[in-house]
C-alpha cells in the first residue's frame, strides 16, 4: 500500500470515528430528554394526586383608597369578651374524594344562581362538620355566640376581602398565616363567606367586588369541590346607620345587590341571612345590637336558624 491509499484510509478511519462520536452524542442527548420528561410526568402526577393544592400568597393590586375598619372600641362581638382572638376550629384533616365531590353533585345542573336560596327543611348543625365561615367580627361573634364548635373558622376583627389574603391573623400549626393560607391547609367542602360591614368605608364599591371575586376564586383554586355560600351583608340599626362614620345603611344594600350580581356569575349560593335581620324600615332592630352592628346571642342564633333552613 503507497503513500496515497495510506492517507485515504486514514481519512476514512478518522470520518468513522466522527460519526460514531456524533451518534454517541445523538444517543446521550436522547437519553436525558427521556429522563426529563419522565422526571416531569412524575412530578405532575404527585401534584394532581394533591387533594387540595398549595395557594400562592396573593400580590393583587390593593385598594385605590385606604380601606376603612369599624373601630375597635366598639367591635365587642360578645359582650363578655373585652378583647377577641381569632377563632380558629379545626375539622378533621382529610375530606374524602367522595364528600368533596358531593357538593357539585347535589346542585341541579340548572340552578338559578341570580336568586337567593329558597327556605328548605332544617339540617342538623352537623351540616357545619366540615364547613369554613370566613369573616370578619361579625361572624366572629356568630361563631361565639351560637356555639357552633363543631366546625372551623377563620375570622378577625376588622377582616376585609383584602387583608384575607396578606393579615397572618390566623395561627395554624404554630405558624402565623393569612386567612387563605391557612384555609390552604384545610380539608373542606363548604365555606360560608360575609364581608362588608368593614369595606363600607371604601370610596370605590368596584374595587370591594373585584377582591370579593378574587376571594372566591382562590377558594374554587383551593378546593374546586367546595360549595361556596355568599352571605348578604347583615344590616345595621337604624341608628348607627345616621350616626356611624361610614356603615351606612345604604352602603350596605347596595355592596348586597352587587353581591347578588357576583353570586350569578361566579355560580355560587347567596345566602340572603340579612332579610332575617330587618325590621320594617329596613334596618337591624335597636335591640339587637349593643352598638348596632354586633349582634347580641338571641340574633345570633336566629342567624344560624337561617342557615340551618337555607341550604343546598
Amino acid at each position: 500500500m503507497n503513500a496515497r491509499q495510506r492517507k485515504k484510509e486514514r481519512e476514512r478511519q478518522y470520518r468513522r470515528y466522527r460519526l460514531k462520536k456524533r451518534l454517541q452524542l445523538i444517543g446521550g442527548a436522547l437519553s436525558i430528554i427521556v429522563i426529563v420528561f419522565s422526571l416531569i410526568s412524575m412530578i405532575h402526577t404527585i401534584l394532581l394526586s394533591k387533594t387540595i393544592p398549595a395557594y400562592e400568597t396573593d400580590t393583587g393590586v390593593q385598594p385605590t383608597s385606604p380601606p376603612s375598619s369599624i373601630s375597635s372600641e366598639s367591635e365587642k362581638p360578645v359582650e363578655e369578651s373585652e378583647t377577641p382572638q381569632p377563632t380558629i376550629t379545626l375539622v378533621p384533616e382529610e375530606v374524602s374524594s367522595s364528600d368533596m365531590s358531593s357538593a357539585s353533585e347535589k346542585t341541579p345542573s340548572d340552578y338559578d344562581y341570580s336568586k337567593p336560596i329558597d327556605e328548605n327543611i332544617k339540617v342538623d348543625l352537623d351540616y357545619f362538620d366540615d364547613a369554613v365561615f370566613i369573616g370578619d367580627s361579625r361572624t366572629e361573634g356568630f361563631i361565639m355566640n351560637t356555639g357552633l364548635s363543631n366546625t372551623t373558622s377563620y375570622t378577625h376583627k376588622g377582616l376585609t376581602v383584602d387583608t384575607v389574603f396578606t393579615s397572618p391573623v390566623i395561627t395554624l400549626n404554630g405558624e402565623k398565616l393569612s386567612v387563605t393560607e391557612a384555609l390552604a391547609q384545610t380539608g373542606f367542602s363548604k365555606v360560608y363567606l360575609m364581608f362588608g360591614i368593614n369595606e363600607a368605608g371604601w370610596v370605590y364599591s368596584e374595587v370591594f367586588v373585584e377582591k370579593y371575586a378574587e376571594l372566591i376564586d382562590t377558594v374554587r383554586e383551593i378546593n374546586p369541590q367546595a360549595q361556596i355560600y355568599l352571605q348578604s351583608i347583615l344590616p345595621v340599626s337604624e341608628k348607627t346607620s345616621k350616626t356611624h362614620e361610614f356603615a351606612k345603611q345604604d352602603k350596605l344594600n347596595e355592596y348586597n345587590q352587587l353581591l347578588r350580581q357576583l353570586a350569578e356569575e361566579k355560580k355560587v349560593f347567596y345566602v340572603n341571612a340579612a332579610e332575617s335581620m330587618t325590621n320594617t324600615k329596613g334596618f337591624l332592630p335597636e335591640e339587637a345590637a349593643s352598638d348596632g352592628i354586633h349582634l347580641k346571642k338571641e340574633y345570633c342564633l336566629k342567624w344560624l336558624d337561617y342557615l340551618c333552613t337555607h341550604t343546598i
